[in-house]
């Protein structure tokens, strides 16, 4: 009974190291991820099938369950409907479809679609889309590196030179980092 006891115990101990070492993993991989920018986008436009693949490839680290679709064409379709994205041209889909499509995955889980479509509004009176996209890109890594890592000195998330746009982005996408953390944390639990 005792020996079962100790055995128990040791097993219990060895998950808790096993989990504990996957979370240090997944954190790492999120305090190095990095956004594409806008340069980095691909230049030539790409078929619905191909914007998808390059979204899944970038995005899946802040899914909640493998194997589930980041995106889909329904839901593309969807936001060309609801005028948050503009129309591809002749099925095929630009930079710019692409920007907003990183910024609209990344923003449900937090916000409306017709929220994210006033976000990215009042953020293009302030930024062309490209610096705006870039700029998300940016805090949108700030906020996973602070979330994920608690210790590492970073700068106030908010400055008094900041425009109410900017310092919206910089909470919206804290949050996103995180609403991410916690969904790692919970799914260590199971």
């Amino acid at each position: 009974d005792r020996r079962q006891r100790q055995m128990c115990i040791r097993d219990r101990y060895c998950n808790f190291r096993k989990e504990n070492n996957k979370m240090k993993i997944e954190a790492q991989n999120l305090i190095n991820y990095h956004c594409p920018r806008w340069n980095e986008l691909p230049e030539i436009e790409l078929y619905i099938d191909q914007v998808i693949c390059v979204l899944q490839n970038n995005l899946a680290i802040f899914l909640k369950e493998e194997n589930t679709p980041v995106i889909t064409p329904n839901m593309i379709n969807n936001y060309v409907k609801q005028e948050v994205l503009m129309p591809p041209i002749k099925k095929k889909y630009n930079k710019t479809h692409l920007a907003y499509l990183f910024v609209i995955c990344i923003l449900k889980r937090l916000m409306s679609i017709s929220e994210i479509n006033e976000s990215i509004k009042s953020m293009k009176k302030s930024y062309s889309v490209e610096d705006g996209y870039n700029v998300f890109c940016e805090e949108l890594e700030k906020a996973l590196k602070k979330a994920f890592n608690p210790t590492e000195e970073i700068e106030p998330i908010f400055k008094e030179e900041d425009t109410r746009e900017y310092a919206t982005l910089k909470a919206i996408v804290s949050a996103f980092a995180n609403c991410i953390l916690v969904d790692k944390l919970i799914l260590l639990r199971k």
